[in-house]
Order: C-alpha cells, then structure tokens, then sequence
C-alpha cells in the first residue's frame, strides 16, 4: 500500500506560556527551530497546545508565528476547531491564505448533530477550504466516535478529504480506516494520535502518528518510522518497547499538555511547566516520577 499524502511524524505543538500565563514566543520559537528539523510536520493549536484555552486572536497570531519561523521546511496543519463556526470560517480563511498544507477539525461537540448533521458540518468545510482537510477523531472528548463509514462515504466522494487522526484506543478502528478507506483511496492519511499505536498502524497499512511526545522526542519517533521502513524489525521492536515505555509519563500528569511540558522542562528546554486553567501544573512528586521515566530511557540524567 502507497504512502498517504501525509506520513511520518507530525508534531501537536504546545503552546508555551510565561508565568502570567500569556504565550511564550520566544521559548516557542526555540521549540519549533528544534522541531522542523527533525519531523514531518507540525499540527498547530492543537489539543497539546491547549487550543480550547485560547482566544480567537491568539489562535491567529500562532498560525501566523508558526508559518514565519517554519515556512516550508515541513507541512503544517492548522487546528480550525470551534464550537462557534463563525471562527471556524476564519481559521480556514487564515489557514487558506498562509498557505498551511492543510486544516485538521474536531466533528462537533457539546451540540452533537444527528449524523446527517454531522456530514453537512464536513461537507460545509469541504466546499470553502482551498487546502485538503484531515478529520480529528477523538471520542474520549466529544463523547462519541465517529462512524468509519461516514468518513468513507464522505472521503469516497470527496478529494479535498485526505485522511483522520485517530486518537482512538482501538486498533481495530484504524484498521477498517485502512482497508475501508485507503484501500481505495492511498493518498488517504491513516494518522494515529496514540504513541502506543504508531508502529501497530504502520505495519497495518496506515501512515504514521500526530503524536505528541515527539515535541521533546522526535528522534525516537522517527526511528519507528525509519525502522519499519527498513524492514529493520528487530530495531523496531526495541523502539517500539521505549516509545511504550515513554507513554507512561501521560499516567503520572494531570493533563497531556502538562506532561509534555514538564518533560520538556526537565530535558533543559526553556519551556515553564506553566498550562492556562482549567489545566493544573504538574506538583513535584508527579514532575519526579516523569524525570525517572526519561531517565530510565537516558533522555535525562
């Protein structure tokens, strides 16, 4: 089966904040200068980077923060998600008009549609992005998953669909987007959200992750990808033990934003632990049992 349009590692960036809770941008370029050399693309104002927390306006200057730092060195994807679609249409606008390689949107939530609402919501998206859209599943917070036939009848009948990120715990969900979907469609993306599934969906046909522990380990990411790649399957399993391993450290946080940013902490990045309400800093006792699996894995002594 042929790569999708969209393969590799994709970075959910989070969204550095300063003590008094406003945005970061000079750890934040740091963080980006590092990241677009070693993955494959970076996912804006994503649920990593607390997109739920930010305003309207703030969403806008990171996009455009973003694409001047990044510009073309890999594919950026814009989170245009809102429970208002007034904003979604101006974050499709913004995201049209940077040129960002394509738009990621959560199916709605809080006020669920039927699911022929739920189609007409896609397919209202569909008819005024100039750029391809990729659907972010994500069940455990809108409550409910989305049908892969929806997705396939949609993605069947129209182009600018060009894959889901599924950040669902199940394998089985990823593999009826393979062969229901990419089986017919092999520019269609198969994208994880879990680090556990990344290289279970390579093998399976998908496409790699958009996963976020690659904001401060894109390396190991990527090995997974370039092993399997390989056919190195022995590296592969080794890698696929540490990244297995490296999960661990979302169980001892309060959120994923936080996790990722006290790892990038302790990693000596100048990112402060600092997430905006309703997320909670990591205490010590959860910072020091996050420090030992990164030690444990010798990404920090």
């Amino acid at each position: 089966m042929e790569k999708g349009k969209f393969y590799g590692i994709i970075t959910p960036v989070i969204t550095p904040f300063n003590e008094d809770g406003e945005i970061d941008f000079k750890a934040f370029e740091i963080l980006l200068n590092f990241l677009k050399d070693k993955v494959d693309g970076i996912f804006v104002n994503a649920t990593t980077g607390e997109f739920t927390s930010l305003s309207l306006d703030e969403k806008v200057e990171i996009l455009k923060f973003v694409k001047n730092i990044v510009n073309d060195k890999v594919k950026l994807f814009s989170n245009i998600t809102s429970t208002c679609f007034k904003d979604v249409e101006k974050l499709i606008e913004v995201s049209n008009n940077l040129k960002y390689d394509a738009i990621i949107i959560i199916p709605p939530f809080f006020l669920i549609p039927d699911t022929k609402g739920i189609e007409d919501y896609f397919l209202s998206i569909l008819k005024i992005t100039e750029i391809p859209l990729l659907i972010y599943n994500i069940p455990s917070n809108t409550g409910y998953s989305l049908q892969v036939e929806l997705i396939r009848n949609l993605a069947l009948s129209e182009k600018k669909l060009i894959g889901v990120k599924a950040t669902i715990d199940s394998l089985n969900y990823l593999k009826d987007l393979i062969l229901l979907i990419k089986s017919k469609r092999e520019e269609f993306s198969v994208l994880t959200g879990f680090e556990s599934y990344l290289v279970p969906n390579l093998i399976s046909g998908g496409d790699g992750g958009i996963v976020a522990l690659s904001n401060f380990a894109p390396d190991l990411m990527k090995r997974a990808v370039i092993d399997f790649e390989n056919k190195d399957f022995d590296s592969l399993n080794e890698t696929h033990r540490k990244i297995l391993k490296l999960s661990e450290i979302y169980k001892n946080s309060s959120s994923f934003a936080g996790a990722i940013k006290t790892s990038l902490n302790l990693l000596g990045f100048p990112i402060k632990r600092k997430v905006r309400i309703p997320l909670l800093e990591d205490e010590e006792d959860k910072v020091e049992k996050i420090k030992d699996i990164l030690s444990s894995l010798k990404l920090v002594i």
